[in-house]
């Protein structure tokens, strides 16, 4: 499974827009050949893959930069959308502390200061990493909604430290294995494990279900939480005793918080949205 995830996501190492593919290591390979043959280098490859020294082993699946494709809108493209012409955001709202955070109503701020829809390239021979499908405010608004109808199931479950069951307790890294197994994906249990798996993701590169990790009890990741857009993510925190919502901007978090990993693709997110639209 752990080969899976690793496929899962690829961030833009630079401003400017690419896309990455996925190289397998062979016996006798380098980063120094492995750069040279992609017309790179050694310490962007090393930046995509999160790799803090030059020691590779054949079979390891690396992220190097790839081709850059035009987006073409495919009739599958269309179909969806015209689907989800008259999508509205969903009224459930999650209550984190003595505030309510209407989650969906996020990407619909954001959706006006968008004039036009842009264009998702699904037909094309490559699985987009960088999840541009969630720029489209329809895409994103979908996803927003099956998210929040997760999050409130689970927004009267105590936090348990260890906890894995959603009607006794849960705790940061069984909240996220909880959803993403919801949504099909399956997550290793502790977010130590959880950060070794997925691409890591820029902060300021953020997309909605990526999973941003913090160092708070010890020096390993020990918390785990889904960003939702706009600086904000989801937890299970002993600070509010269960569900919550918290920017990633608050002081204790902004000093805590170690990075992020992507386990959503853009095949996987069009897999999800058509699953839970047949619901």
């Amino acid at each position: 499974m752990r080969r899976v995830v690793l496929l899962l996501s690829v961030i833009l190492a630079f401003s400017s827009p690419a896309f990455a593919d996925i190289y397998v290591v062979k016996r006798g390979d380098s980063l120094y050949k492995i750069a040279k043959k992609f017309r790179t280098t050694v310490a962007r490859i090393k930046r995509l893959n999160g790799l803090r020294s030059n020691v590779i082993r054949p079979g390891q699946r690396l992220i190097v930069p790839g081709r850059r494709y035009k987006p073409v809108k495919s009739r599958e493209t269309i179909r969806f959308l015209e689907r989800k012409s008259e999508l509205t955001a969903a009224s459930s709202a999650i209550k984190a502390g003595s505030e309510i955070y209407p989650i969906t109503s996020i990407v619909y701020e954001e959706g006006e200061k968008l004039a036009d829809a842009l264009s998702t390239p699904l037909n094309v021979p490559y699985d987009n990493w960088n999840l541009s499908i969630l720029e489209d405010p329809e895409y994103k608004s979908a996803l927003l909604k099956i998210l929040a109808s997760l999050f409130k199931d689970l927004k009267n479950t105590p936090y348990v430290f260890g906890g894995g069951n959603p009607k006794r307790g849960l705790d940061c890294s069984s909240f996220t294995m909880y959803v993403y197994r919801k949504l099909g994906i399956n997550l290793p249990r502790t977010a130590r494990a959880q950060f070794n798996v997925g691409v890591p993701v820029k902060k300021e590169e953020l997309k909605v279900g990526d999973l941003v990790f913090f160092r708070t009890y010890a020096r390993f990741p020990s918390h785990v939480g889904i960003y939702i857009g706009n600086g904000k993510f989801v937890h299970f925190s002993s600070m509010f005793h269960g569900l919550a919502i918290s920017s990633l901007d608050d002081r204790y978090f902004k000093k805590r918080y170690i990075g992020a990993k992507r386990v959503l693709s853009e095949k996987l997110v069009k897999k999800i949205l058509y699953a839970w639209d047949k619901k």
